[in-house]
């Protein structure tokens, strides 16, 4: 099982390589970790300044991931390439999905913007093209992002529209390959008009639905797994997310928006809502994705 972390010589990409290196644990991952680079031009000339420019960014690139590859801890394995191509996105992508290296990636591993606050997320064009377009689950990593031992806990986010059983069956493999608890969550945001009829008769189908897929994922999973539920509330979609508790070392799923194309990534509007409060790691998953048999996985899985 291979995970693509996506590199830069910055604090996005420390983040990436730290939350990569969480994920894969003691699970069997290998990290790839990928620097890109600019694709070349085609050059005719024997002696052509692009060929030293080129010559030195291929140097420069194979430095950045030395300095990545010496971030991994004792007992991750990894190994690190550099790749041209058109775009940052492109290549990573590309990446993931290359015949050439075996399997497809299980996900795809980037860092976000340190542009907003420490421990919070702000999308920066890498990450929202490929969370508009990735083939496979991507892991967006939190701004100043530490390092844990191991994931230990998994939180699904879910809403009542269609779609939500299916990336239930993602999230109850997850946790079943990481031994840890299963929380589903799902958010009503209420507006400010304070609590309506309306308003209480949308809390109690969240928590009724949350409690159906509570149920079906204990049926699912092994008594070490335990599973929960929980409905945020709030006036908007953060505010919801920063009423509930989150544990410095779990992850939040979310599936794609119904706009997505088949095994397709999209991040939906509350999704993108939700990443702007979260204090930990999302990972968004395509749409109509399946979980490869457990034991040979996919990041949704380890």
């Amino acid at each position: 099982m291979r995970y693509v972390v996506g590199y830069a010589p910055n604090r996005r990409g420390r983040d990436a390589v730290a939350l990569a290196a969480t994920l894969a644990g003691t699970r069997g991952a290998s990290l790839d970790i990928v620097a890109v680079l600019p694709e070349q031009g085609q050059s005719f000339a024997m002696y052509s300044p692009d060929r030293a420019y080129h010559a030195r960014l291929d140097e420069q690139g194979r430095e950045w991931v030395d300095e990545a590859l010496a971030m991994v801890p004792d007992g991750v394995s990894a190994s690190g390439r550099v790749r041209r191509a058109e775009s940052v996105t492109e290549g990573l992508i590309e990446a993931a999905t290359d015949p050439d290296l075996g399997s497809e990636a299980a996900l795809i591993v980037i860092g976000a913007s340190h542009r907003g606050l420490a421990g919070r997320f702000t999308v920066g064009s890498v990450a929202a093209a490929l969370l508009h377009s990735a083939p496979v689950p991507v892991a967006l990593a939190p701004a100043g992002y530490t390092a844990h031992p191991a994931i230990t806990r998994l939180t699904c986010a879910t809403g009542t529209r269609q779609g939500a059983e299916a990336l239930l069956d993602v999230a109850v493999d997850s946790a079943a390959g990481r031994h840890v608890p299963l929380r589903i969550m799902s958010l009503v945001a209420i507006g400010t008009v304070g609590i309506s009829e309306d308003a209480v008769h949308r809390i109690g189908a969240a928590e009724q639905h949350a409690d159906v897929l509570a149920e079906r994922a204990t049926r699912a999973l092994p008594p070490e797994c335990p599973v929960s539920a929980v409905v945020g509330r709030g006036e908007s979609v953060e505010d919801c997310v920063r009423a509930l508790e989150f544990e410095p070392s779990e992850i939040v799923l979310v599936g794609s928006s119904r706009l997505a194309g088949p095994r397709r990534l999209f991040i939906g509007a509350s999704a993108n809502k939700m990443l702007r409060a979260l204090p930990v790691p999302m990972i968004v998953v395509p749409r109509d994705y399946t979980a490869p048999t457990r034991g040979r996985g996919t990041d949704a899985q380890r």
